[in-house]
Protein backbone atom coordinates (compact mmCIF):
# COMPACT_ATOMS: atom_id res chain seq x y z
CA UNK A 1 0.00 0.00 0.00
CA UNK A 2 2.79 2.40 0.79
CA UNK A 3 4.46 1.77 -2.55
CA UNK A 4 1.21 2.31 -4.45
CA UNK A 5 0.72 5.84 -3.21
CA UNK A 6 3.40 7.60 -5.32
CA UNK A 7 2.22 5.77 -8.44
CA UNK A 8 -1.36 6.81 -7.79
CA UNK A 9 -0.32 10.44 -7.28
CA UNK A 10 1.77 10.39 -10.45
CA UNK A 11 -1.12 8.94 -12.44
CA UNK A 12 -3.49 11.59 -11.12
CA UNK A 13 -1.05 14.40 -11.90
CA UNK A 14 -0.47 13.03 -15.40
CA UNK A 15 -4.19 12.87 -16.11
CA UNK A 16 -4.67 16.39 -14.79
CA UNK A 17 -1.85 17.67 -17.01
CA UNK A 18 -3.38 16.03 -20.08
CA UNK A 19 -6.78 17.54 -19.33
CA UNK A 20 -5.25 20.99 -18.88
CA UNK A 21 -3.23 20.69 -22.09
CA UNK A 22 -6.38 19.64 -23.95
CA UNK A 23 -8.27 22.64 -22.54
CA UNK A 24 -5.56 25.06 -23.67
CA UNK A 25 -5.42 23.40 -27.11
CA UNK A 26 -9.20 23.74 -27.35
CA UNK A 27 -9.03 27.46 -26.64
CA UNK A 28 -6.33 27.87 -29.31
CA UNK A 29 -8.37 25.94 -31.88
CA UNK A 30 -11.44 28.07 -31.16
CA UNK A 31 -9.30 31.20 -31.52
CA UNK A 32 -8.00 29.97 -34.86
CA UNK A 33 -11.45 29.06 -36.19
CA UNK A 34 -13.05 32.37 -35.22
CA UNK A 35 -10.19 34.42 -36.65
CA UNK A 36 -10.00 32.45 -39.88
CA UNK A 37 -13.74 32.90 -40.40
CA UNK A 38 -13.60 36.64 -39.68
CA UNK A 39 -10.62 37.20 -41.99
CA UNK A 40 -12.29 35.27 -44.81
CA UNK A 41 -15.22 37.71 -44.72
CA UNK A 42 -13.11 40.88 -44.91
CA UNK A 43 -12.52 42.09 -48.48
CA UNK A 44 -11.30 45.62 -47.81
CA UNK A 45 -8.05 47.19 -46.52
CA UNK A 46 -7.74 50.10 -44.09
CA UNK A 47 -6.17 53.46 -44.92
CA UNK A 48 -2.99 52.78 -42.92
CA UNK A 49 -3.03 49.19 -44.10
CA UNK A 50 -2.61 50.23 -47.74
CA UNK A 51 0.68 51.92 -46.82
CA UNK A 52 1.85 48.96 -44.75
CA UNK A 53 1.03 46.56 -47.57
CA UNK A 54 2.73 48.71 -50.17
CA UNK A 55 5.88 48.55 -48.02
CA UNK A 56 5.51 44.77 -47.82
CA UNK A 57 5.16 44.55 -51.62
CA UNK A 58 8.24 46.73 -52.13
CA UNK A 59 10.24 44.52 -49.75
CA UNK A 60 8.99 41.30 -51.26
CA UNK A 61 9.16 41.96 -55.00
CA UNK A 62 11.58 44.85 -55.38
CA UNK A 63 13.91 44.24 -52.47
CA UNK A 64 13.48 47.87 -51.37
CA UNK A 65 12.75 49.29 -47.92
CA UNK A 66 10.61 52.35 -48.59
CA UNK A 67 10.93 55.32 -46.23
CA UNK A 68 7.60 55.89 -44.55
CA UNK A 69 6.07 57.29 -41.39
CA UNK A 70 5.21 53.64 -40.67
CA UNK A 71 8.12 51.54 -39.34
CA UNK A 72 9.12 48.42 -41.31
CA UNK A 73 8.54 45.69 -38.70
CA UNK A 74 4.96 44.80 -39.59
CA UNK A 75 5.58 44.96 -43.39
CA UNK A 76 8.49 42.54 -42.88
CA UNK A 77 6.14 40.05 -41.21
CA UNK A 78 3.41 40.48 -43.83
CA UNK A 79 6.03 39.99 -46.57
CA UNK A 80 6.60 36.38 -45.43
CA UNK A 81 3.23 34.99 -46.63
CA UNK A 82 3.13 37.53 -49.48
CA UNK A 83 6.26 35.95 -50.95
CA UNK A 84 4.22 32.83 -51.72
CA UNK A 85 1.36 34.73 -53.41
CA UNK A 86 1.03 36.38 -56.86
CA UNK A 87 3.05 39.58 -57.19
CA UNK A 88 0.52 41.40 -59.39
CA UNK A 89 -2.63 40.73 -57.34
CA UNK A 90 -3.74 43.40 -54.84
CA UNK A 91 -5.99 40.84 -53.14
CA UNK A 92 -2.85 38.82 -52.41
CA UNK A 93 -1.45 41.68 -50.32
CA UNK A 94 -4.60 41.79 -48.21
CA UNK A 95 -4.59 38.00 -47.91
CA UNK A 96 -0.98 38.08 -46.71
CA UNK A 97 -1.90 40.54 -43.96
CA UNK A 98 -4.84 38.37 -42.91
CA UNK A 99 -2.73 35.21 -42.79
CA UNK A 100 -0.08 36.93 -40.69
CA UNK A 101 -2.63 38.44 -38.30
CA UNK A 102 -4.59 35.21 -37.89
CA UNK A 103 -1.36 33.44 -36.90
CA UNK A 104 -0.37 36.30 -34.60
CA UNK A 105 -3.87 36.37 -33.13
CA UNK A 106 -3.64 32.72 -32.09
CA UNK A 107 -0.08 33.27 -30.86
CA UNK A 108 -1.29 36.16 -28.69
CA UNK A 109 -3.78 33.82 -26.99
CA UNK A 110 -1.02 31.32 -26.19
CA UNK A 111 1.33 34.06 -24.94
CA UNK A 112 -1.45 35.39 -22.71
CA UNK A 113 -1.84 31.90 -21.24
CA UNK A 114 1.90 31.71 -20.54
CA UNK A 115 1.92 35.20 -19.00
CA UNK A 116 -0.91 34.42 -16.60
CA UNK A 117 -0.12 30.79 -15.77
CA UNK A 118 2.88 31.37 -13.50
CA UNK A 119 1.04 33.80 -11.24
CA UNK A 120 -2.67 33.02 -11.43
CA UNK A 121 -2.95 29.24 -11.69
CA UNK A 122 -4.76 27.14 -14.26
CA UNK A 123 -8.38 28.31 -13.98
CA UNK A 124 -7.78 32.07 -14.09
CA UNK A 125 -5.10 31.70 -16.77
CA UNK A 126 -7.41 29.68 -19.00
CA UNK A 127 -10.17 32.24 -18.47
CA UNK A 128 -7.79 35.05 -19.46
CA UNK A 129 -6.66 33.18 -22.57
CA UNK A 130 -10.29 32.47 -23.45
CA UNK A 131 -11.11 36.14 -23.08
CA UNK A 132 -8.35 37.12 -25.52
CA UNK A 133 -9.52 34.33 -27.86
CA UNK A 134 -13.12 35.56 -28.02
CA UNK A 135 -13.11 39.28 -27.17
CA UNK A 136 -14.65 40.85 -30.31
CA UNK A 137 -12.06 43.57 -30.74
CA UNK A 138 -9.24 41.01 -30.72
CA UNK A 139 -11.02 39.08 -33.46
CA UNK A 140 -11.35 42.33 -35.41
CA UNK A 141 -7.57 42.81 -35.18
CA UNK A 142 -7.01 39.36 -36.68
CA UNK A 143 -9.06 40.25 -39.78
CA UNK A 144 -7.27 43.60 -40.18
CA UNK A 145 -4.07 44.66 -41.94
CA UNK A 146 -2.58 46.64 -39.04
CA UNK A 147 0.36 46.08 -36.68
CA UNK A 148 -1.36 45.80 -33.28
CA UNK A 149 -1.07 42.02 -32.92
CA UNK A 150 2.57 41.97 -33.99
CA UNK A 151 3.29 44.62 -31.37
CA UNK A 152 1.36 42.74 -28.69
CA UNK A 153 3.14 39.44 -29.41
CA UNK A 154 6.50 41.23 -29.39
CA UNK A 155 5.94 42.76 -25.95
CA UNK A 156 4.61 39.54 -24.42
CA UNK A 157 7.20 37.30 -26.06
CA UNK A 158 10.07 39.56 -25.04
CA UNK A 159 8.91 39.65 -21.42
CA UNK A 160 8.37 35.89 -21.19
CA UNK A 161 11.89 35.25 -22.48
CA UNK A 162 13.34 37.86 -20.15
CA UNK A 163 11.49 36.38 -17.18
CA UNK A 164 13.19 33.06 -17.94
CA UNK A 165 16.61 34.77 -17.99
CA UNK A 166 17.02 34.30 -21.73
CA UNK A 167 18.31 37.83 -22.15
CA UNK A 168 19.70 37.77 -25.69
CA UNK A 169 16.62 36.21 -27.37
CA UNK A 170 14.43 38.55 -25.29
CA UNK A 171 16.40 41.58 -26.48
CA UNK A 172 16.17 40.48 -30.12
CA UNK A 173 12.40 40.07 -29.84
CA UNK A 174 12.02 43.46 -28.12
CA UNK A 175 14.40 45.04 -30.64
CA UNK A 176 12.22 43.79 -33.49
CA UNK A 177 9.16 45.07 -31.60
CA UNK A 178 10.79 48.52 -31.82
CA UNK A 179 10.65 48.14 -35.60
CA UNK A 180 6.92 47.46 -35.29
CA UNK A 181 6.09 50.24 -32.81
CA UNK A 182 9.02 52.43 -31.65
CA UNK A 183 7.18 53.35 -28.46
CA UNK A 184 8.11 49.88 -27.22
CA UNK A 185 11.47 51.49 -26.36
CA UNK A 186 9.82 52.81 -23.18
CA UNK A 187 9.13 49.25 -22.02
CA UNK A 188 12.61 48.10 -23.07
CA UNK A 189 14.33 50.90 -21.15
CA UNK A 190 12.28 50.12 -18.05
CA UNK A 191 13.12 46.41 -18.24
CA UNK A 192 16.82 47.11 -18.80
CA UNK A 193 16.84 49.40 -15.76
CA UNK A 194 15.01 46.73 -13.72
CA UNK A 195 17.53 44.04 -14.66
CA UNK A 196 20.46 46.42 -14.03
CA UNK A 197 19.18 47.18 -10.55
CA UNK A 198 18.38 43.55 -9.76
CA UNK A 199 21.75 42.17 -10.90
CA UNK A 200 23.80 45.25 -9.92
CA UNK A 201 25.59 45.20 -13.26
CA UNK A 202 24.91 46.39 -16.78
CA UNK A 203 22.77 43.79 -18.65
CA UNK A 204 24.99 43.78 -21.73
CA UNK A 205 23.10 41.02 -23.49
CA UNK A 206 19.92 43.06 -23.32
CA UNK A 207 21.68 46.17 -24.58
CA UNK A 208 23.52 44.42 -27.41
CA UNK A 209 20.45 42.43 -28.49
CA UNK A 210 18.45 45.63 -28.87
CA UNK A 211 21.29 47.42 -30.66
CA UNK A 212 21.60 44.71 -33.32
CA UNK A 213 18.19 45.64 -34.72
CA UNK A 214 17.59 49.20 -33.54
CA UNK A 215 20.84 50.85 -34.69
CA UNK A 216 20.53 49.76 -38.36
CA UNK A 217 17.01 51.22 -38.38
CA UNK A 218 18.25 54.52 -36.95
CA UNK A 219 20.99 54.64 -39.61
CA UNK A 220 18.35 53.96 -42.27
CA UNK A 221 16.29 56.90 -40.95
CA UNK A 222 19.37 59.12 -41.16
CA UNK A 223 20.15 58.12 -44.74
CA UNK A 224 16.60 58.04 -46.08
CA UNK A 225 15.14 60.89 -44.03
CA UNK A 226 18.14 63.19 -43.91
CA UNK A 227 18.29 63.60 -40.13
CA UNK A 228 18.93 61.58 -37.00
CA UNK A 229 15.68 60.49 -35.40
CA UNK A 230 14.44 57.73 -33.11
CA UNK A 231 11.47 56.95 -35.35
CA UNK A 232 9.79 58.05 -38.54
CA UNK A 233 6.65 58.46 -36.42
CA UNK A 234 8.03 61.41 -34.43
CA UNK A 235 6.60 63.69 -37.12
CA UNK A 236 3.25 63.18 -35.37
CA UNK A 237 4.71 64.51 -32.12
CA UNK A 238 6.24 67.50 -33.91
CA UNK A 239 2.94 68.34 -35.56
CA UNK A 240 1.13 68.07 -32.23
CA UNK A 241 3.54 70.44 -30.51
CA UNK A 242 3.27 72.94 -33.36
CA UNK A 243 -0.54 72.81 -33.39
CA UNK A 244 -0.81 73.13 -29.58
CA UNK A 245 2.04 75.32 -28.28
CA UNK A 246 2.63 76.03 -24.61
CA UNK A 247 -0.15 75.11 -22.21
CA UNK A 248 -2.30 74.14 -25.15
CA UNK A 249 -0.27 70.95 -25.39
CA UNK A 250 -1.22 70.03 -21.83
CA UNK A 251 -4.82 70.58 -22.85
CA UNK A 252 -4.38 68.20 -25.80
CA UNK A 253 -2.99 65.50 -23.50
CA UNK A 254 -5.82 65.98 -21.03
CA UNK A 255 -8.47 65.82 -23.76
CA UNK A 256 -6.93 62.66 -25.19
CA UNK A 257 -6.85 61.02 -21.76
CA UNK A 258 -10.53 61.82 -21.22
CA UNK A 259 -11.32 60.05 -24.50
CA UNK A 260 -8.90 57.15 -24.05
CA UNK A 261 -9.60 56.02 -20.49
CA UNK A 262 -13.29 55.06 -20.94
CA UNK A 263 -12.38 52.84 -23.88
CA UNK A 264 -10.88 50.32 -21.42
CA UNK A 265 -14.17 49.85 -19.58
CA UNK A 266 -15.82 49.48 -22.97
CA UNK A 267 -13.66 46.40 -23.51
CA UNK A 268 -13.52 44.80 -20.08
CA UNK A 269 -16.53 46.23 -18.32
CA UNK A 270 -16.31 48.45 -15.25
CA UNK A 271 -15.69 45.72 -12.60
CA UNK A 272 -12.79 44.07 -14.44
CA UNK A 273 -11.26 47.42 -15.40
CA UNK A 274 -11.31 48.53 -11.77
CA UNK A 275 -9.77 45.21 -10.70
CA UNK A 276 -7.03 45.69 -13.31
CA UNK A 277 -6.23 49.19 -12.05
CA UNK A 278 -6.17 47.97 -8.44
CA UNK A 279 -4.06 44.93 -9.23
CA UNK A 280 -1.46 46.83 -11.28
CA UNK A 281 -0.97 49.34 -8.44
CA UNK A 282 -1.20 46.83 -5.59
CA UNK A 283 0.91 44.05 -7.10
CA UNK A 284 3.11 45.92 -9.53
CA UNK A 285 6.19 44.01 -10.61
CA UNK A 286 8.68 44.19 -13.45
CA UNK A 287 5.90 43.07 -15.82
CA UNK A 288 4.21 46.44 -15.26
CA UNK A 289 6.91 48.08 -17.42
CA UNK A 290 5.08 46.60 -20.40
CA UNK A 291 2.34 49.17 -19.80
CA UNK A 292 4.66 52.17 -20.02
CA UNK A 293 4.40 52.65 -23.84
CA UNK A 294 0.68 53.31 -23.32
CA UNK A 295 1.70 56.66 -21.84
CA UNK A 296 2.80 57.83 -25.30
CA UNK A 297 -0.66 57.47 -26.85
CA UNK A 298 -2.21 60.77 -25.58
CA UNK A 299 0.85 62.81 -26.61
CA UNK A 300 -0.11 63.23 -30.27
CA UNK A 301 -3.06 64.45 -32.30
CA UNK A 302 -4.84 61.23 -33.11
CA UNK A 303 -8.37 59.90 -32.76
CA UNK A 304 -8.41 57.92 -29.52
CA UNK A 305 -9.54 54.44 -30.57
CA UNK A 306 -9.94 51.21 -28.64
CA UNK A 307 -7.15 49.35 -30.43
CA UNK A 308 -4.63 51.50 -28.55
CA UNK A 309 -5.59 49.53 -25.42
CA UNK A 310 -5.62 46.05 -26.94
CA UNK A 311 -1.88 45.21 -26.95
CA UNK A 312 -1.78 45.84 -23.20
CA UNK A 313 -4.92 43.95 -22.14
CA UNK A 314 -3.10 40.69 -21.24
CA UNK A 315 -0.94 42.65 -18.78
CA UNK A 316 -4.04 44.31 -17.36
CA UNK A 317 -5.67 40.89 -17.06
CA UNK A 318 -2.68 39.78 -15.00
CA UNK A 319 -3.20 42.80 -12.75
CA UNK A 320 -6.93 42.06 -12.53
CA UNK A 321 -6.27 38.43 -11.56
CA UNK A 322 -3.79 39.41 -8.88
CA UNK A 323 -6.17 42.07 -7.61
CA UNK A 324 -9.13 39.69 -7.45
CA UNK A 325 -7.11 37.04 -5.64
CA UNK A 326 -5.84 39.53 -3.06
CA UNK A 327 -9.40 40.73 -2.37
CA UNK A 328 -10.62 37.17 -1.87
CA UNK A 329 -7.64 36.43 0.39
CA UNK A 330 -8.41 39.55 2.42
CA UNK A 331 -11.96 38.34 3.08
CA UNK A 332 -10.63 34.90 4.00
CA UNK A 333 -8.10 36.32 6.48
CA UNK A 334 -10.69 38.52 8.17
CA UNK A 335 -13.03 35.58 8.62
CA UNK A 336 -10.20 33.40 9.89
CA UNK A 337 -9.29 36.06 12.45
CA UNK A 338 -12.88 35.96 13.70
CA UNK A 339 -12.83 32.19 13.92
CA UNK A 340 -15.23 31.62 11.01
CA UNK A 341 -14.76 29.93 7.65
CA UNK A 342 -14.53 32.19 4.64
CA UNK A 343 -17.93 32.39 2.91
CA UNK A 344 -18.08 31.76 -0.84
CA UNK A 345 -20.61 34.51 -1.44
CA UNK A 346 -18.08 37.37 -1.94
CA UNK A 347 -16.11 35.30 -4.46
CA UNK A 348 -19.26 34.36 -6.36
CA UNK A 349 -20.49 37.97 -6.31
CA UNK A 350 -17.17 39.22 -7.68
CA UNK A 351 -17.23 36.60 -10.44
CA UNK A 352 -20.81 37.53 -11.40
CA UNK A 353 -19.96 41.24 -11.50
CA UNK A 354 -16.92 40.65 -13.70
CA UNK A 355 -18.79 38.31 -16.04
CA UNK A 356 -21.73 40.71 -16.35
CA UNK A 357 -19.49 43.64 -17.21
CA UNK A 358 -17.63 41.57 -19.78
CA UNK A 359 -20.87 40.35 -21.34
CA UNK A 360 -22.21 43.87 -21.79
CA UNK A 361 -18.93 45.03 -23.35
CA UNK A 362 -18.72 42.03 -25.69
CA UNK A 363 -22.33 42.28 -26.85
CA UNK A 364 -21.79 45.91 -27.87
CA UNK A 365 -18.74 45.02 -29.98
CA UNK A 366 -19.85 41.67 -31.40
CA UNK A 367 -21.33 43.15 -34.63
CA UNK A 368 -17.88 44.55 -35.50
CA UNK A 369 -16.56 41.05 -36.16
CA UNK A 370 -18.58 40.88 -39.39
CA UNK A 371 -18.91 44.59 -40.15
CA UNK A 372 -16.27 46.49 -42.10
CA UNK A 373 -16.36 50.27 -41.75
CA UNK A 374 -14.02 50.68 -44.74
CA UNK A 375 -16.23 48.82 -47.23
CA UNK A 376 -16.00 51.25 -50.15
CA UNK A 377 -17.32 49.10 -53.01
CA UNK A 378 -17.11 51.87 -55.57
CA UNK A 379 -13.48 52.65 -54.80
CA UNK A 380 -12.56 48.98 -55.01
CA UNK A 381 -14.31 48.48 -58.36
CA UNK A 382 -12.89 51.72 -59.73
CA UNK A 383 -9.40 50.60 -58.72
CA UNK A 384 -9.84 47.20 -60.34
CA UNK A 385 -10.98 48.91 -63.56
CA UNK A 386 -7.95 51.24 -63.43
CA UNK A 387 -5.59 48.26 -63.46
CA UNK A 388 -6.10 47.99 -67.24
CA UNK A 389 -5.04 51.48 -68.40
CA UNK A 390 -2.43 52.21 -65.70
CA UNK A 391 1.04 51.20 -64.48
CA UNK A 392 2.69 51.40 -61.07
CA UNK A 393 3.93 54.89 -61.96
CA UNK A 394 0.45 56.25 -62.73
CA UNK A 395 -0.70 58.88 -60.21
CA UNK A 396 -4.28 58.54 -58.96
CA UNK A 397 -5.87 61.21 -56.75
CA UNK A 398 -8.60 60.45 -54.23
CA UNK A 399 -9.55 61.20 -50.63
CA UNK A 400 -8.89 57.61 -49.54
CA UNK A 401 -6.15 55.43 -51.07
CA UNK A 402 -8.34 52.45 -51.91
CA UNK A 403 -8.71 52.91 -55.66
CA UNK A 404 -4.92 53.35 -55.99
CA UNK A 405 -4.39 50.26 -53.84
CA UNK A 406 -6.58 48.04 -56.02
CA UNK A 407 -5.12 49.56 -59.18
CA UNK A 408 -1.53 49.12 -57.99
CA UNK A 409 -0.63 52.75 -58.68
CA UNK A 410 0.76 55.76 -56.83
CA UNK A 411 -1.66 57.73 -54.67
CA UNK A 412 -2.11 61.45 -53.97
CA UNK A 413 -4.64 62.68 -51.41
CA UNK A 414 -7.03 65.48 -52.28
CA UNK A 415 -6.50 68.79 -50.47
CA UNK A 416 -9.48 70.77 -49.22
CA UNK A 417 -10.42 73.11 -52.09
CA UNK A 418 -13.51 75.16 -52.75
CA UNK A 419 -14.70 74.05 -56.18
CA UNK A 420 -14.43 71.39 -58.85
CA UNK A 421 -12.53 73.82 -61.10
CA UNK A 422 -9.89 74.29 -58.41
CA UNK A 423 -9.50 70.51 -58.18
CA UNK A 424 -9.13 70.23 -61.96
CA UNK A 425 -6.39 72.89 -61.98
CA UNK A 426 -4.71 71.29 -58.97
CA UNK A 427 -4.69 67.91 -60.73
CA UNK A 428 -2.94 69.40 -63.75
CA UNK A 429 -0.36 71.19 -61.63
CA UNK A 430 0.38 67.98 -59.67
CA UNK A 431 0.69 65.83 -62.82
CA UNK A 432 -2.20 63.66 -61.68
CA UNK A 433 -3.33 61.11 -64.26
CA UNK A 434 -6.75 60.13 -62.86
CA UNK A 435 -9.27 61.57 -60.40
CA UNK A 436 -11.52 59.19 -58.47
CA UNK A 437 -14.65 60.80 -57.02
CA UNK A 438 -16.89 58.86 -54.64
CA UNK A 439 -20.30 60.15 -53.52
CA UNK A 440 -19.86 59.22 -49.86
CA UNK A 441 -16.46 60.87 -49.43
CA UNK A 442 -17.69 64.01 -51.23
CA UNK A 443 -20.67 64.27 -48.91
CA UNK A 444 -18.63 63.68 -45.76
CA UNK A 445 -15.32 65.38 -46.43
CA UNK A 446 -14.93 67.25 -49.73
CA UNK A 447 -18.04 69.18 -50.83
CA UNK A 448 -15.88 71.14 -53.26
CA UNK A 449 -15.81 68.07 -55.52
CA UNK A 450 -19.59 68.09 -55.90
CA UNK A 451 -19.31 69.65 -59.37
CA UNK A 452 -17.73 66.40 -60.62
CA UNK A 453 -20.81 64.38 -59.69
CA UNK A 454 -23.03 65.97 -62.34
CA UNK A 455 -23.32 65.15 -66.03
CA UNK A 456 -22.51 66.67 -68.40
CA UNK A 457 -19.61 68.60 -66.90
CA UNK A 458 -19.53 72.37 -67.01
CA UNK A 459 -17.60 73.64 -70.06
CA UNK A 460 -14.68 74.93 -68.00
CA UNK A 461 -14.28 71.39 -66.58
CA UNK A 462 -14.93 69.39 -69.76
CA UNK A 463 -11.78 70.67 -71.45
CA UNK A 464 -9.66 69.61 -68.46
CA UNK A 465 -11.22 66.28 -67.43
CA UNK A 466 -12.63 63.31 -69.35
CA UNK A 467 -15.13 60.91 -67.75
CA UNK A 468 -13.79 57.40 -68.43
CA UNK A 469 -15.62 55.11 -66.00
CA UNK A 470 -18.72 55.11 -63.79
CA UNK A 471 -19.76 52.71 -61.00
CA UNK A 472 -23.44 52.69 -59.98
CA UNK A 473 -24.86 50.83 -56.96
CA UNK A 474 -28.13 50.43 -55.13
CA UNK A 475 -26.65 52.41 -52.24
CA UNK A 476 -26.02 55.88 -53.67
CA UNK A 477 -23.06 56.54 -51.39
CA UNK A 478 -21.05 53.85 -53.17
CA UNK A 479 -21.46 55.48 -56.61
CA UNK A 480 -18.05 56.45 -58.01
CA UNK A 481 -16.74 58.13 -61.16
CA UNK A 482 -13.25 58.14 -62.66
CA UNK A 483 -11.85 61.06 -64.67
CA UNK A 484 -8.75 61.16 -66.84
CA UNK A 485 -6.90 64.45 -66.58
CA UNK A 486 -6.45 65.98 -70.03
CA UNK A 487 -2.96 67.23 -70.77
Amino acid sequence: MIRAQPSLIATTDGARSRVQAAAVAGVLLVALAVRWWAAAHNEFPTVDGTQYLDQAWQLCFRGQLAYSCFPPGWPLLAAVPLRFLPADDPQAMLTAAHVANVVLGVLSVWLTWLLLRRRLGFALSLAGAGLVALLPQYVVLAKSDLSDLAYMCGLLGGWLLLERRRDLPAALVLGFTYLVRPESALASLGLIAWRWRADRRVPWRLVIGHAVLVIPYLVFLRVAGGAWDISSKTVALTQSLEAHPGLGYAGLIGANLVKLAPLLTGQLGVPLALLAAYGVVRHRGAWAWLLLPLASVPLVINPMVVRFWLPYLPVLLLGAGLGARSLVDLVARRNAAGGARAPKAPTIALAVLVASGLAVAAIDDAPLIRRNTEAYYGLKDAGLWLRRPTTRETLVADYKPYAAFWAGTRFLKYPELGSALEYALWARNQDVDYLVVNVQTVRQYLPGLDGLLVSPLAPELADKLELVHTCFYERVGDNTVVYRVRR
